[in-house]
């Protein structure tokens, strides 16, 4: 929990050099929404190599987010934060 009770989170984009086919993106959505922290992992369709995971920035740090691309043997970068806002629990 953060600072007054409120959680922060984050939207950061990743860029995942391999072209995913659906099952392989959304296997990667999973990985991702089973880490600690991780509220959502989402992406466009018809751009599967950019996903969209908004976490907590007190429960994990954003370089653990491309932990479980890896694992899957994927190349992945950090492209950006697209915002951050505090909610209120």
């Amino acid at each position: 929990m953060g600072i007054n009770g409120n959680q922060f989170l984050t939207e950061m984009v990743i860029h995942v050099t391999e072209t995913l086919d659906e099952s392989g993106v959304r296997a990667a959505e999973c990985d991702l929404c089973n880490l600690n922290g991780v509220v959502e992992a989402r992406h466009n369709p018809g751009r599967n190599h950019v996903l969209l995971v908004t976490y907590d920035t007190v429960e994990t740090r954003m370089v653990n987010l491309l932990a479980p691309l890896k694992a899957r043997g994927l190349r992945a970068q950090l492209v950006g934060i697209m915002h951050t806002r505090a909610v209120g629990r």
